[in-house]
């Protein structure tokens, strides 16, 4: 039962990974799949615990998903100046 949930975790966010790589979404990418490896980098003492990082990558892939990150690009914001 356990290795059912892994792997549906795992297809969801492999899933996800290959929709945001197509959407040109690659910041978000890299950031997702850096999340998902150094989770199971982290989990890997017990099989338990695999699961567990598995399962919490895919719901953080769920939540980049829909609420993408926003890098700062390095240009300053202008204000606007209104004429008084």
């Amino acid at each position: 039962m356990t290795l059912i949930f892994i792997g549906i975790a795992v297809a969801f966010n492999c899933i996800i990974l290959v929709h945001k790589f197509r959407k040109e979404r690659y910041a978000d990418t890299a950031l997702d799949f850096s999340i998902l490896v150094c989770i199971c980098f982290l989990f890997n003492g017990s099989f338990s615990a695999l699961a567990v990082g598995t399962i919490a990558s895919m719901i953080v892939s769920f939540y980049l998903l829909w609420k993408p990150v926003a890098f700062n690009t390095g240009k300053k914001k202008r204000r606007r100046q209104y004429a008084r």
